[in-house]
């Protein structure tokens, strides 16, 4: 009897001693504008704990979510891209997003935002400068794309546009600090689509701060939603259009060494 008093005793000391272990998550905690990209500092305290456990830190949102970090609860904080989730994705800006912190071992043990914070899209001022309406551009030649960008860092992808409708990407991942990028008219756009000799032609600038690997884009799906005017200029596009023409004969003969008569 007295031996079973003594495991009962000790079994409400240990639950005792597990309900009060703690996880207080303090930045961010709610209220914050987090510029997508930027460094953040997630910060936590904790009580209770030997200070060896794992915890995870996740992000959770309306629109996006996902696991950010794992770490050793002693450690108190992590630097955070923010947004940036542990499969290197950006989640899409938006206004509901809580950080959540719990303990591996026990996730009853945690801790969230107390209210929510947003996550921004960093501003840029990007402008195509050529093609920018009026060309007339010859497949097979290389042509100069440029553009003029007001920031320190970030990427852009080119997408080739025909009657107002994208057909598909030029390039992606270019560093916006390159100014310009080669292309070479006639060869096939990223989704493996052709495009053949005519006029209404648009090229399309986006802005990113990180690259981005979305397959969707890529297929030129999501490229149709990019806007015309972006308040934030993050996009740009030719003010009119340009025309691309088939080879003619004389430049066949220039591109292969014989004479024109």
């Amino acid at each position: 009897m007295k031996k079973m008093f003594l495991t009962t005793i000790m079994v409400i000391i240990c639950m005792g001693f597990a309900y009060a272990q703690k996880i207080t998550l303090l930045t961010p905690n709610g209220g914050e504008i987090l510029v997508s990209g930027t460094p953040q500092m997630i910060t936590w305290t904790y009580s209770k704990l030997t200070g060896n456990e794992t915890i995870m830190i996740a992000l959770e949102g309306t629109v996006d979510y996902g696991a950010i970090a794992y770490s050793k609860v002693s450690q108190g904080s992590i630097e955070w891209l923010a947004g940036q989730k542990m499969d290197k994705t950006f989640a899409k800006p938006d206004k509901n997003y809580k950080i959540i912190i719990e303990l591996m071992e026990n996730d009853s043990v945690h801790d969230l935002s107390d209210t929510s914070f947003s996550i921004a899209p960093a501003a840029a001022n990007i402008s195509l400068m050529t093609p920018n309406g009026g060309e007339i551009l010859e497949k097979g030649m290389n042509y100069d794309i440029n553009w003029s960008f007001a920031g320190k860092e970030g990427f852009v992808s080119l997408t080739l546009v025909k009657d107002d409708l994208p057909l598909g990407l030029i390039a992606e991942n270019i560093p916006a600090t390159s100014f310009r990028y080669s292309w070479h008219i006639g060869n096939s756009l990223l989704n493996g689509m052709a495009y053949g000799a005519g006029g209404n032609y648009r090229i399309q600038i986006q802005w990113r701060v990180h690259p981005t690997f979305d397959k969707d884009a890529l297929n030129g799906v999501k490229a149709g939603k990019l806007s015309l005017a972006d308040p934030q200029k993050n996009n740009d596009r030719s003010d009119s259009a340009f025309t691309i023409k088939e080879v003619g004969a004389s430049s066949q003969q220039k591109s292969t060494g014989d004479k024109v008569e």
